[in-house]
Protein backbone atom coordinates (compact mmCIF):
# COMPACT_ATOMS: atom_id res chain seq x y z
CA UNK A 1 0.00 0.00 0.00
CA UNK A 2 1.19 3.78 -1.08
CA UNK A 3 1.76 5.30 2.07
CA UNK A 4 0.61 9.04 -0.18
CA UNK A 5 -2.80 6.84 -0.73
CA UNK A 6 -4.70 8.35 2.13
CA UNK A 7 -7.76 6.61 1.23
CA UNK A 8 -6.67 3.26 0.80
CA UNK A 9 -4.57 3.34 3.80
CA UNK A 10 -7.55 4.82 5.42
CA UNK A 11 -9.93 1.95 4.59
CA UNK A 12 -7.25 -1.21 4.77
CA UNK A 13 -6.32 0.05 8.71
CA UNK A 14 -10.23 0.61 8.90
CA UNK A 15 -11.04 -3.19 8.00
CA UNK A 16 -7.84 -4.49 10.23
CA UNK A 17 -9.17 -2.55 13.37
CA UNK A 18 -12.60 -3.61 12.98
CA UNK A 19 -11.15 -7.42 12.15
CA UNK A 20 -9.45 -7.06 15.81
CA UNK A 21 -11.77 -5.70 17.36
CA UNK A 22 -14.27 -8.07 16.57
CA UNK A 23 -11.74 -11.35 16.92
CA UNK A 24 -10.82 -9.83 20.66
CA UNK A 25 -14.52 -9.29 21.51
CA UNK A 26 -15.14 -13.11 20.36
CA UNK A 27 -12.01 -13.46 23.06
CA UNK A 28 -9.93 -15.75 20.17
CA UNK A 29 -6.34 -14.92 20.09
CA UNK A 30 -4.92 -14.19 16.75
CA UNK A 31 -3.00 -17.47 16.63
CA UNK A 32 -7.04 -19.68 17.30
CA UNK A 33 -8.54 -17.16 14.54
CA UNK A 34 -5.73 -17.71 12.34
CA UNK A 35 -5.89 -21.60 12.86
CA UNK A 36 -9.48 -21.64 11.90
CA UNK A 37 -9.59 -19.32 9.06
CA UNK A 38 -6.20 -21.03 7.37
CA UNK A 39 -3.96 -17.81 7.99
CA UNK A 40 -1.19 -18.00 10.17
CA UNK A 41 -0.87 -15.53 12.91
CA UNK A 42 1.88 -13.39 11.53
CA UNK A 43 -0.61 -12.69 8.83
CA UNK A 44 -3.44 -11.95 10.93
CA UNK A 45 -1.59 -9.18 12.65
CA UNK A 46 -0.10 -7.50 9.56
CA UNK A 47 -4.18 -7.79 8.14
CA UNK A 48 -5.32 -6.26 11.71
CA UNK A 49 -2.49 -3.71 11.88
CA UNK A 50 -3.28 -2.31 8.13
CA UNK A 51 -0.13 -4.37 6.84
CA UNK A 52 -1.46 -6.50 4.47
CA UNK A 53 -4.57 -5.70 2.15
CA UNK A 54 -6.76 -9.03 2.78
CA UNK A 55 -8.18 -11.29 0.74
CA UNK A 56 -12.24 -11.46 -0.29
CA UNK A 57 -12.05 -15.19 0.87
CA UNK A 58 -10.56 -13.82 4.16
CA UNK A 59 -13.15 -11.58 4.93
CA UNK A 60 -15.89 -13.98 4.16
CA UNK A 61 -14.55 -16.85 6.83
CA UNK A 62 -13.75 -14.26 9.36
CA UNK A 63 -17.09 -12.53 8.94
CA UNK A 64 -18.55 -16.18 9.36
CA UNK A 65 -15.81 -17.10 12.34
CA UNK A 66 -16.87 -14.29 13.95
CA UNK A 67 -20.45 -13.95 13.86
CA UNK A 68 -20.35 -10.67 12.41
CA UNK A 69 -23.62 -11.27 10.14
CA UNK A 70 -21.98 -9.65 7.15
CA UNK A 71 -20.64 -7.12 8.28
CA UNK A 72 -17.05 -7.97 7.74
CA UNK A 73 -17.58 -9.83 4.27
CA UNK A 74 -19.49 -5.96 3.38
CA UNK A 75 -15.74 -4.41 3.79
CA UNK A 76 -14.45 -5.95 0.60
CA UNK A 77 -16.59 -3.75 -1.50
CA UNK A 78 -14.29 -1.28 -0.39
CA UNK A 79 -11.30 -3.38 -0.30
CA UNK A 80 -11.36 -4.13 -3.78
CA UNK A 81 -11.39 -0.46 -4.55
CA UNK A 82 -7.93 0.15 -2.81
CA UNK A 83 -6.16 -3.34 -3.78
CA UNK A 84 -4.45 -1.68 -6.68
CA UNK A 85 -2.38 1.53 -6.72
CA UNK A 86 -4.22 4.70 -6.90
CA UNK A 87 -2.29 5.31 -11.02
CA UNK A 88 -3.92 1.48 -11.75
CA UNK A 89 -7.43 2.81 -10.13
CA UNK A 90 -7.44 6.34 -11.83
CA UNK A 91 -6.51 4.54 -15.57
CA UNK A 92 -9.19 2.24 -14.83
CA UNK A 93 -11.61 4.90 -14.70
CA UNK A 94 -10.10 6.45 -17.27
CA UNK A 95 -10.50 2.85 -19.30
CA UNK A 96 -13.87 2.71 -18.01
CA UNK A 97 -15.43 6.40 -18.95
CA UNK A 98 -14.12 5.60 -22.47
CA UNK A 99 -15.56 2.70 -23.04
CA UNK A 100 -18.64 4.53 -22.01
CA UNK A 101 -18.38 7.04 -24.60
CA UNK A 102 -17.44 4.67 -27.45
CA UNK A 103 -20.73 2.73 -26.41
CA UNK A 104 -22.67 6.07 -26.95
CA UNK A 105 -20.65 6.99 -30.61
CA UNK A 106 -21.54 3.68 -31.34
CA UNK A 107 -25.58 3.57 -30.20
CA UNK A 108 -26.18 7.44 -31.67
CA UNK A 109 -23.80 7.60 -34.40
Amino acid sequence: MDPDDEWGVAVITTVGRQLKLRREAAGMRAAEFGRIVGYGEDMVYKIEGGKRIPRQEFLDKADEVLNAGGLIAAAWEDVKKVRYPKTVRALGKLEARAVGLRSETVAHP
